[in-house]
Parts: structure tokens; sequence; C-alpha cells
């Protein structure tokens, strides 16, 4: 559990710090923020402890938060 909570805490602090560098307001990439911190809660909230299936869901909640973030630099011209 302390791993994924300090991945998530890592991804986090990356996302806002990528929002402070930019000084560009996204609501897109706010959003794909958004649905990564329901997704890792989601995670943490149906596996009990640090077990592959925590793993492989925060692994999924990775990845979609990567598609959504390149789909919302396109659509925001970041």
């Amino acid at each position: 559990m302390h791993t994924l909570m300090k991945t998530s805490v890592v991804a986090l602090a990356f996302v806002f710090l990528a929002g402070c560098q930019n000084k560009i307001e996204n609501p897109e990439l706010n959003q794909c923020a958004q649905q990564n911190y329901q997704c890792e809660s989601t995670c943490e909230q149906q596996s009990s402890g640090e077990g592959l299936k925590l793993q492989v869901c925060s692994g999924k909640c990775v990845e979609s938060y990567n598609q959504c973030k390149a789909q919302a630099e396109k659509l925001g011209g970041i």
C-alpha cells in the first residue's frame, strides 16, 4: 500500500507542478488528474494491501492517465 501511495503522491505532484509551469489553464488536463485520482482511490478500495491486483489496477490508472494527458495536450495546444 505504501508503494501505491508514494506513486500517487508523485504522480499528483507532477501533475500540479506541470500545471504551474505551463501557466495555462487546461481544464482537460485537470480532468485527467481528477480521473486518475478517482481511479487510484478505487484501486485502493477494491484491493487489500500490496497485492498484484493493486499493482495491476494502479498500472491501468497510469496508462489511462498518460493517454488522457496526451489527448489533453493536443486539445490544449501545449
